[in-house]
């Protein structure tokens, strides 16, 4: 496992590798098969993919989708408009959109949206992943190595992660990383066109692992291969 920042005419684009993770107990073995995971920072070229994957995915994805709420211009949901600002943004440290590849193939994404600088440095995290790949842990890991690369000094000191209740797939990503559940938002967001209630979770710098939240999951993966695992003070609070 590394992680690494890599040259980009613009700026660093950040990534998180992992290699084997099916044999570290963190994703299921199934077809495809996946010897490599990447979480790396988005582009022009992987938003136009993503949207590709998306559009494979309607039927999979169509229930969770973020829609325009009545009285904003359809068109600033369009994928030029939306990529221009997502660069924009980016630019200025206010979105963070990692693709998620395996062996090569992008099968998800993670953007870290509505980031407040100032005295709060927070942001909301939203993830999807295809629905050939889900089911196997792909996006569980994928969203903790995202943690591990952007919560905590001098990166964000929240992340908050909003879900729609009937979403168990999602839901489950969040329970096995441990995020604090925060309560019921009611209207939160305006999905499949109707606003619609969320579960509310979040993670501060405060609440890290030790080690890490991909770290955490390896070790919950040894322990449920029955190895003895080291237990350090921080595991007993």
């Amino acid at each position: 496992m590394f992680y690494r920042a890599s040259a980009s005419r613009l700026r660093a684009r950040y990534r998180a590798q992992l290699d084997n993770p099916v044999g570290l107990g963190l994703i299921k073995p199934g077809n495809p098969p996946i010897k490599q995971l990447l979480v790396q920072e988005m582009n022009a070229r992987d938003h136009r993919l993503a949207a590709q994957v998306r559009a494979d995915n309607h039927c999979w994805l169509a229930p969770w989708e973020a829609s325009a709420a009545p009285g904003y211009p359809s068109e600033n949901m369009e994928l030029r408009v939306f990529i221009r600002r997502s660069a924009r943004l980016t630019r200025k440290g206010r979105y963070y959109s990692f693709a998620v590849w395996a062996d090569g193939k992008l099968v998800g994404q993670i953007s870290i949206g509505d980031i407040a600088r100032g005295a709060s440095h927070s942001g909301n995290l939203g993830y999807w992943v295809a629905e050939k790949y889900s089911g196997r842990g792909v996006i569980t890991t994928a969203v903790a190595m995202v943690l591990d690369l952007c919560l905590g000094a001098p990166g964000l000191h929240r992340v908050e992660i909003n879900l729609r209740p009937e979403n168990k797939a999602s839901r489950r990503v969040v329970e096995k990383l441990g995020l604090r559940f925060e309560g019921r938002k009611r209207n939160f967001y305006f999905i499949a066109g109707q606003w619609a209630d969320h579960l509310g979770y979040a993670a501060t710098a405060e609440e890290i692992p030790a080690g890490g939240y991909l770290a955490q999951l390896k070790k919950r993966a040894r322990l449920k291969a029955g190895e003895s695992v080291a237990i350090t003070d921080e595991d007993e609070r």
